[in-house]
């Protein structure tokens, strides 16, 4: 199972502020309601910034009628402030969303999602991609995937 598809990838973000970009994934997961995707996630950064340091962030929460983990990506060339841990601006936006259940799975496909964005040539390669397949490759290919 993949857990980023190609609807769910903005390769090219102009939103203006963490929110605005938070709401153009939750737009774009056209299966959940993207208030809910809102409510979830923006409850989540309140406790603090998911921005993760070296132009990364990984907004993430737990959703109670999801049935699988899902992955959304927007990619922003000029960055966004997201409050990250480095003050700098962040260009890669990682949406993870996992079944309310799952804290083990929660906490693995973060993890592994953290560890992978930490490598430099990782997120050259994701903001170089040229298309939204080479992405879904990109995170299929590096163990992030759904089982």
């Amino acid at each position: 199972m993949t857990l980023l598809t190609a609807e769910h990838i903005l390769p090219d973000s102009k939103a203006d502020s963490k929110r605005a970009v938070i709401t153009e994934l939750a737009n774009v997961l056209t299966s959940i309601d993207p208030d809910s995707v809102m409510e979830v996630v923006m409850a989540r950064e309140h406790l603090g910034s998911t921005g993760i340091g070296h132009g990364v962030a990984i907004p993430h929460g737990r959703m109670p009628d999801l049935s699988n983990p899902i992955l959304a990506l927007a990619r922003h060339v000029n960055g966004v402030d997201f409050d990250a841990i480095d003050g700098q601006p962040v260009h890669i936006i990682v949406l993870l969303l996992v079944p309310d259940s799952d804290d083990r799975r929660h906490l693995e496909l973060l993890a592994q999602l953290a560890r992978n964005l930490q490598q430099q040539a990782f997120r050259e390669q994701v903001m170089q991609a040229t298309s939204n397949q080479m992405l879904c490759q990109l995170f299929s290919g590096e163990g992030i995937s759904g089982s």
